[in-house]
């Protein structure tokens, strides 16, 4: 059933709709983290739960003020050409007075001096995802914010979970670590930056300006490094190859075991470096 069109409900329905393409692309790229070196979120779910639920308050705001000073205005003008050109307002009108009304910021952005092809781009996928939510709350009908919500929830949902089964059933192959052995760690690795450690076969190990992290810090912080001599062991993953690990004591060196990354035949050892966590990480490679 159709009824006079508000504007207030199409700000509401836009601002969901907006919400519903950040969550499913929130979605689509974990998924696509989870078949990339290094996927971060692997063992940190724990984290992701309050860093949606931020990303959904941040959505919300953005949202409602894309909504109301980009969607609101683009089918205002939409209604008015499709009466000048043809009578009733069209919706093939909604795409196109996105599309202008972002190009006034778009132009702002090319006259300071910006990227002209990131300009183009940030246009373009502005445009798409406001002529969606514009095109979705624009319809005269009753019960609009609860079909759109139950269909847009459904779609990511949806979505989220065929793309868990493919990863699950390896019809889209996910990240794992390469499997190595405790032969395969012997020899000498570099961390790019002038320090490297030496694996002996009989156990021994020799490091030389390998940096040490402590908590909060970044790959980048490095105010002490180590060099010395000492043991190490291989531990190899019960269960899979994430659970890989080698451990290197040298006295007076605060080393946390080495994860395995890589790819095969080109194999790092890792660790991450600051608060549990954090993606950020230090490593060593045969081919630096």
């Amino acid at each position: 059933m159709e009824t006079k069109r508000s504007f207030g409900r199409i700000l509401v329905v836009s601002t969901l709709v907006f919400c519903l393409e950040v969550a499913l692309a929130a979605v689509i790229g974990v998924l696509y983290a989870m078949t990339r070196v290094p996927p971060h979120l692997n063992g940190v779910s724990v984290e992701v739960v309050p860093a949606l639920v931020h990303l959904t308050w941040i959505s919300a705001l953005v949202g409602a003020a894309l909504s109301l000073v980009v969607v609101l205005p683009a089918v205002a003008l939409g209604d008015a050409l499709g009466r000048l050109v043809g009578g009733a307002g069209s919706w093939a009108w909604v795409p196109a007075s996105v599309g202008a009304v972002l190009a006034v910021p778009a132009a702002w952005a090319l006259w300071s001096g910006s990227d002209r092809s990131g300009v183009t781009t940030a246009w373009a996928v502005a445009t798409a995802v406001l002529s969606v939510a514009a095109l979705l709350g624009r319809p005269r009908r009753e019960g609009l914010l609860a079909l759109v919500a139950k269909r847009g929830a459904a779609v990511v949902v949806g979505i989220a979970l065929l793309g868990a089964f493919a990863l699950w059933t390896d019809i889209v192959p996910r990240y794992r670590p390469p499997s190595i052995t405790a032969a395969a760690v012997t020899g000498t690795w570099h961390d790019g930056r002038g320090g490297q450690m030496t694996f002996e076969e009989d156990g021994r190990v020799t490091a030389s300006g390998i940096s040490l992290f402590g908590p909060g810090d970044s790959a980048d912080d490095v105010t002490r490094t180590c060099t010395g001599t000492g043991t190490w062991t291989f531990t190899p993953g019960l269960r899979n190859t994430w659970g890989q690990r080698v451990d290197s004591r040298i006295a007076g060196c605060s080393l946390p075991a080495w994860r395995v990354e890589g790819h095969d035949g080109s194999p790092e050892l890792v660790r991450y470096v600051g608060d549990p966590g954090a993606a950020d990480r230090y490593g060593l490679s045969r081919g630096r």
